[in-house]
């Protein structure tokens, strides 16, 4: 009885243990400090303004020359049948260039907005973010390009092969008015 009275107590004293461990825990972290806003003044604010708006109008034509190039791809990617063999990972490969060139044209105008907020709120911090933003869609812009022309190179023998599958496809269901002979020869071509 003695035995199992100190085995209590103990075992007491060690869930109160365990529970003043576990709420040593939990203190909230110290808030994080607040940036230091150095104030520019609105000739600054202005400047770092238009050089943001400059350079996203030098980059708008870019990106619209690369939409362009996503245009003539949408024709031979739209019109290749979906069952193709073979040709799923490069349909995947031309929808995720292709939505995040639309995430591209999107950002600049969100950037716009941004350039505006920052403009009236005097944010000067804001202003360099946001050109900072815009130098890495710079960036980005030649990573688009040579994805166009991969995408271009790996969807031509696809289309070709759609150029025989749908030949096969039409002598398939009209058989009586097909000469064998023609087929082969079609089938025959490289």
């Amino acid at each position: 009885m003695f035995l199992a009275s100190r085995l209590r107590i103990s075992h007491a004293l060690l869930i109160l243990v365990a529970m003043g461990s576990a709420s040593a825990c939990r203190k909230e972290a110290p808030p994080k400090p607040k940036a230091v806003v150095v104030k520019k003044s609105p000739a600054e604010i202005k400047q770092l303004a238009d050089a943001a708006n400059q350079q996203l109008e030098g980059l708008k034509p870019l990106l619209a020359k690369q939409t362009e190039n996503f245009k003539a791809l949408h024709v031979h990617f739209d019109g290749m049948p979906r069952d193709m063999p073979g040709f799923e990972p490069v349909r995947e490969k031309f929808s995720s260039a292709d939505e995040g060139l639309g995430r591209m044209n999107a950002k600049v105008a969100w950037l716009t907005g941004r350039i505006d907020a920052a403009v009236k709120a005097g944010d000067a911090a804001e202003l360099e973010e946001i050109q900072q933003s815009i130098a890495s869609s710079y960036k980005e812009v030649p990573e688009v390009a040579q994805l166009s022309m991969e995408l271009l190179h790996e969807v031509m023998p696809f289309t070709r092969m759609a150029e025989k599958f749908r030949s096969n496809q039409g002598a398939a269901c009209d058989t009586d008015k097909v000469d064998p002979d023609a087929v082969a020869k079609q089938l025959s071509k490289p």
